[in-house]
């Protein structure tokens, strides 16, 4: 099936955004082995999953998180309206350039989630402060985890719920 979308011309843009995180990964990189003497080449399992569920939880804040909004609004066309009696939000990217790119990427659990493990992984090989900044971002990572696994059983029940009331009305017609 083909797929229709409103044609972008930020194909320039996403080239220069992948080019800087490749720089910024390739810094990165000189940085942990300058500052450590060498390359890291192992990372115990426990450490691993702290900074995958710490990367999981940055996400979560930057793409999800009404706290953030202020941040991710920073790169969007936001426009306020009154709808009976009502004060809505519009949020749009910008038509082209940087700044549109910038939403985009703001919008993207998969892209962020990325620059996270980045950021996470970078500041646990550089800072030793940083592994309870680490711990505590993975403790809140479970904890959303927690809190998705028992929206998506509530929401089920309640589909469940609602097809079982549904039958039965089907039934008794």
């Amino acid at each position: 099936m083909p797929s229709r979308r409103p044609k972008e011309d930020q194909n320039t843009w996403n080239f220069v955004f992948s080019i800087f995180f490749i720089c910024v990964l390739a810094a990165a990189i000189w940085a942990i082995r300058e500052l450590n003497g060498e390359f890291p080449q192992e990372i115990p399992l426990f450490d691993f999953v702290l900074l995958a569920l710490a990367a999981f939880r940055v996400t979560r804040l930057v793409v999800y998180d009404k706290i953030a909004r202020w941040f991710r609004e920073l790169f969007a066309d936001t426009r306020e309206f009154q709808e009976n009696g009502i004060l809505f939000v519009e949020v749009k990217p910008y038509g082209t350039g940087v700044r549109h790119t910038l939403h985009d990427l703001l919008q993207c659990p998969w892209c962020i989630g990325v620059w996270s493990a980045l950021i996470v992984t970078f500041f646990y090989f550089v800072y030793p402060w940083a592994w309870i900044v680490i711990l505590f971002l993975a403790v809140a990572g479970v904890s959303s985890l927690f809190q998705v696994v028992a929206n998506l059983t509530g929401w089920r029940a309640e589909n469940l719920k609602l097809d079982a009331e549904e039958k039965n009305r089907d039934l008794r017609l």
